[in-house]
């Protein structure tokens, strides 16, 4: 009995050390990427998991770029389902981009916007990943993402730095300020 405990606490610790590594970006071709890649490494954080609708965060540019392709990964029960990924002007709220598009549940994959999208340096942005067609149970909103603290941000490299991230269930008019700053969500975003 004492052999078969020890196995089994032994199995489940290398569960744990394989979920925490799980997430990592593969490779650093976005700024995004060496971000979250950095904090995953700096801050040993775990991957965390959220169940809300909505998973964003938002950014600021140091230079003009244009969106070349935007990452996620669905939950399993609905790659089959869009995801609406919208970036969002901060300062007058307009929309930049709104697009619904699926993606693979068994890694980040990536999709090309559906019209030309240009960023201007300087501007603040709030990029969205929405899924508000769950089905039947909340925790299909679970998304991909790193635990953060009000502290570590900003976030920044390259051209890119976050300052803050946010989640909240869609259509809500008062935010929980208890959520924000809490998961920057695995959302990249590739320029060209």
């Amino acid at each position: 009995m004492y052999y078969s405990k020890k196995v089994s606490i032994i199995f489940l610790l290398m569960f744990v050390l394989v979920s925490c590594n799980k997430g990592k970006f593969k490779t650093n071709d976005s700024d995004f990427q060496k971000i979250y890649n950095k904090l995953l490494k700096w801050k040993n954080k775990s991957r965390a998991s959220w169940d809300t609708e909505v998973h964003s965060y938002t950014f600021k540019l140091s230079e003009n770029k244009t969106l070349k392709s935007i990452g996620y990964q669905s939950y399993s029960s609905l790659q089959s389902t869009d995801y609406i990924i919208e970036i969002i002007n901060a300062s007058d709220s307009s929309v930049v981009y709104s697009g619904g598009h699926k993606f693979s549940s068994s890694d980040i994959s990536y999709v090309s916007p559906n019209y030309s999208v240009q960023l201007q340096s300087g501007v603040t942005y709030i990029i969205t990943r929405i899924q508000a067609n769950w089905v039947q149970y909340i925790t299909e909103t679970i998304g991909h993402g790193v635990k953060t603290e009000q502290s570590d941000f900003p976030l920044n490299y390259g051209s890119m730095t976050i300052t803050e991230t946010n989640t909240y269930d869609f259509g809500d008019t008062e935010i929980d300020a208890s959520s924000k700053n809490k998961m920057l969500p695995r959302i990249d975003l590739v320029f060209e």
